[in-house]
């Protein structure tokens, strides 16, 4: 089949009012982000600044469907409290596509609010009335039900590993809300439809959303071009790597990064856990060390340096008789940028026998070869690959030359779900089909700034890597017609400037990266809200300023910047 590409055309850079989608109008879009003076000189514990630091939180949070709960997956679980005629004051609710995410939320539960926590799980299906018109699997998901006091907790298990709801799953459930039912081992939450439907009259069964008949093959398709996709643009340049390339078999397709990552660190938890340990090599992105952390092993370490001496000290730890399961990296690093030895990394790994896990989401395929060093290569799908910000997905490869290939693809084809709502599925393969294009163009441009700005005074450093130490290692896994990624961070000599600077900067804020427009957010404002001093102490600044480059003309960016920058000559 062939396919028109054609990439998108974007008007330079402007911000937007908080809370409004960008672009705006699309309802999954990401929600702009607060100013920095507005999240970066109060603390949430300073009662003065409580209620607006709060709000501003709320409104973030919604930003990123992942990271917080989404208006209309807040929506389907007010449904079913009300269902199951439970005031919102006492219980909450968490929805999930899977019983087994169900089951592991509650144990999350157990073991980081109270033992004897007892939450309910409520599974909810299509009245067997309604059944014939529309017979899949999307209509049936699973609510756990839990006190208000354990919100922290649920929370947490929410944003960490990436388990819950889409939006639009969530939507589809609504359509479907008065054909529903609901069945529990506690009596009071089971429910039954009011509705009655006559199938030889059709009589109420022709209001029932008829979306996913019409998209249950495209569905298949859809999956499968991503699947495609994604197993030819990984193959390695390297000779020796193509003679048994990935192909789409290899790759497993997930709701989001974070539910790839937690379903490899899962499957890799050996039967003998107690003798386990996981390590994150590197200062990765804020969630990978707890979703790793929290997912059965015994030990987790993390060297968050990512330096030479901390491979040393692994090797050093090695080599006295501890042993490792998994190692878990990114190139290169959120925020940093910096780019770990794989070639030292896939060495250890071949002495002391341990599965090297890299996510690839800032380099991407089309920059980064990494696939000779790397026994799993995941991927945020959400970021650049989709482009526009508006549907979610992840994604791992496993490498058909592992040692491990064989017990990793094993363990994942045995634990696999396919949870990737269709709709969402088919908006992923439409806009990643001009991918590269998109790669390339927001790697230039995001060169093209860091360059601009390494030479401004006010600057300590851009962390960038083609600017930064690491660039040798970087240049070891960059194709031959690859770029330097299209994520940038800032370190300001002095922090006011970084406030002014990014309070006076045109440019969309959220809290994300790899869209087709332009993002920049306070990074450690948002992602270490609660543990700034400790982010701070591990090299993360309270102040960092990060940018995730997008298409706009390399004129407009550093105009957009220049403008922000010439901002802080005045308070």
């Amino acid at each position: 089949m062939t396919v028109s590409v054609t990439t998108p055309a974007i008007s330079p850079p402007r911000m937007l009012p908080l809370g409004t989608s960008q672009p705006p109008g699309d309802k999954y879009m990401l929600r702009q982000l607060a100013c920095l003076y507005q999240l970066g000189t109060r603390s949430p514990a300073d009662p003065v600044a409580t209620s607006g630091w709060l709000r501003n939180c709320r409104q973030i949070i919604q930003g990123k469907l992942r990271f917080g709960v989404s208006s209309t997956v807040k929506q389907l679980a007010s449904a079913v409290l009300e269902r199951c005629t439970i005031p919102e004051e006492q219980m909450h609710c968490l929805v999930f596509s899977s019983k087994h995410a169900a089951k592991r939320c509650i144990v999350f539960l157990q073991e980081h609010h109270k033992p004897d926590t007892k939450p309910d799980v409520v599974s909810l299906y299509l009245s067997s009335d309604a059944i014939s018109p529309i017979s899949t699997n999307w209509d049936r998901f699973y609510a756990v039900i839990y006190s208000a006091d354990a919100t922290v907790a649920a929370n947490e298990f929410w944003s960490i590993f990436g388990d819950g709801m889409s939006s639009r799953h969530a939507e589809f459930c609504l359509q479907l809300w008065l054909y529903t039912c609901s069945e529990s081992r506690n009596e009071l939450l089971r429910s039954y439809t009011s509705t009655r439907t006559d199938t030889d009259t059709g009589t109420d069964t022709d209001k029932i959303p008829i979306l996913m008949l019409k998209s249950l093959d495209a569905e298949k398709e859809a999956k499968a071009e991503i699947k495609d996709r994604i197993a030819k643009l990984i193959v390695s340049d390297n000779p020796d790597f193509k003679v048994n390339p990935p192909s789409a078999r290899d790759v497993f397709l997930y709701t989001n990064g974070m539910s790839a990552i937690s379903a490899v660190a899962r499957a890799l938890v050996p039967e003998k856990k107690e003798a386990s340990e996981a390590v994150v090599f590197g200062w990765p992105y804020a969630e990978t060390p707890k979703c790793v952390g929290n997912s059965g092993y015994e030990r987790f370490t993390i060297y968050s340096q990512g330096t030479t001496d901390e491979l040393d000290q692994l090797e050093a730890s090695l080599a006295l008789g501890s042993r490792i399961r998994v190692l878990f990296c990114e190139v290169p690093s959120n925020p940093r940028l910096r780019t770990p030895d794989l070639h030292r990394i896939r060495s250890l790994a071949a002495q002391y026998d341990f599965v090297v896990v890299c996510d690839e989401t800032l380099g991407t395929f089309v920059n980064v070869d990494i696939l000779p060093y790397v026994d799993v290569a995941i991927t945020s799908l959400t970021k650049i690959f989709n482009g526009a910000g508006n549907a979610m997905g992840g994604s791992t490869v496993v490498n058909p030359q592992s040692r491990y290939y064989s017990e990793v693809h094993a363990k994942l084809t045995a634990t696999y779900e396919d949870l990737l709502f269709p709709t969402e599925a088919l908006v992923l393969a439409e806009n990643s089909r001009d991918f590269q294009v998109r790669v390339r163009k927001s790697s230039a441009n995001a060169q093209t700034l860091a360059t601009f700005l390494s030479s401004h005074p006010s600057i300590e450093s851009v962390l960038y890597p083609s600017l930064i130490p690491t660039r040798e290692l970087y240049d070891r896994y960059r194709r031959k017609d690859g770029g330097y990624g299209y994520v940038l961070s800032l370190l300001f000599r002095e922090p006011d400037d970084a406030i002014r600077f990014y309070d006076k900067l045109d440019m969309c804020k959220g809290p994300s990266i790899g869209t087709n427009f332009s993002l920049a957010i306070p990074y450690a404002q948002l992602a270490h809200v609660f543990d700034l001093d400790w982010a701070e102490s591990q090299g993360i600044p309270k102040h960092i300023v990060r940018l995730s480059v997008g298409l706009e003309s390399e004129d407009d960016l550093v105009k957009c910047v220049s403008r922000a920058l010439e901002g802080l000559a005045s308070p």
